[in-house]
């Protein structure tokens, strides 16, 4: 979802671009997203220069950074089951060091590292957590968290030994895209209308101005540093109620209990072992789902005169193309 953003900003300014994708990973959701945005979305998909590779693949990211003088690396996996968890720490780690050494040997000037505010850590009481956070290896740390935590110390190394790089951390990203995928699931379930929500809150940042915050950090002055990228503090049940109503569907009633969430992480578990299908909730997404947590991204609108769009407008959008 990020990619494919970052692409629509990049050619709608007229660059060309070349885009890596795995063997067989289809680009529909791309071209429906451009569709969707764009009334030149043929002209800007022109643009594009689709190569195949992967990550784990040095050979595959030699030939597509030929010539090539920024990166941007929104590639990983999010994943919450634990069958996954060598898969995620691999990919989002050992990847991001591929990318990084060949993006150093083939001489690019910058490189963006999309990241995540799970990389940042935790404060005590998970408020107002920014930059300045630090890292603290924690039971409470998802895999994921730690995949993307180790993947930043990759593009440091990278900032050490000369590239010039940027780290953006985005909270709960708000997109089109694939209703199966990551954050997006709640659009399709909220389609067809639930009543639950858990007690959690978060932060909300919309998939465009993570984009136009790449691509402004990119073409600035600003290298070696960070910026969380998020918009609004919201709590999961008004966030859950504004998809709702844009749906047209009843607001949400019954608040799910941290001891629920227990039973039922333990029942999908059960379930998952039995059919051999993945967990729909795990013991971190369920432990995820309660935390009452904030953002600070601030300090890209006092940086570079960043401006976010309010996640009310975005959610409209993104409700208009999943209709």
């Amino acid at each position: 979802m990020v990619g494919t953003h970052i692409l629509l900003a990049l050619t709608q300014q007229g660059q060309r671009v070349r885009a890596l994708k795995r063997k067989g990973s289809s680009v529909v959701e791309t071209e429906k997203t451009f569709r969707y945005y764009s009334q030149r979305a043929d002209e800007l998909l022109s643009r594009i220069e689709w190569t195949e590779g992967d990550v784990m693949d040095i050979f595959s990211l030699e030939e597509a950074l030929k010539d090539v003088i920024h990166v941007y690396h929104a590639a990983a996996m999010v994943s919450f089951d634990p069958k996954e968890r060598d898969a995620i720490l691999k990919i989002n780690m050992e990847g991001t060091a591929n990318l990084v050494n060949v993006s150093m040997d083939y001489g690019v000037k910058k490189f963006c590292h999309i990241s995540s505010v799970a990389a940042l850590g935790k404060t005590i009481d998970l408020q107002n957590i920014n930059e300045d956070t630090w890292w603290k290896n924690d039971p409470s740390n998802s895999w994921y968290a730690i995949s993307k935590y180790n993947a930043e110390r990759e593009v440091w190394r990278a900032s050490e030994e000369g590239m010039n790089v940027v780290i953006v951390n985005p909270s709960v990203i708000v997109g089109a895209g694939d209703v199966s995928r990551s954050s997006n699931a709640i659009f399709g379930m909220a389609k067809k209308g639930f009543s639950w929500y858990t007690k959690g809150s978060g932060g909300f940042v919309d998939a465009q101005d993570v984009a136009d915050a790449c691509i402004k950090l990119m073409e600035s002055e600003i290298v070696n540093e960070r910026f969380v990228l998020s918009s609004e503090n919201m709590s999961y049940r008004d966030f859950a109620n504004e998809i709702l109503k844009l749906f047209g569907n009843k607001p949400v009633s019954r608040q799910l209990s941290s001891f629920s969430l227990g039973l039922l992480w333990r029942m999908e578990k059960f379930i998952a072992n039995l059919s051999g299908r993945s967990p729909r909730i795990t013991k971190e997404s369920a432990a995820a789902a309660s935390e009452i947590a904030s953002y600070n991204g601030k300090r890209i609108t006092e940086r570079i005169g960043f401006t976010y769009k309010p996640i009310r407008q975005s959610l409209q959008e993104v409700v208009g193309y999943y209709r």
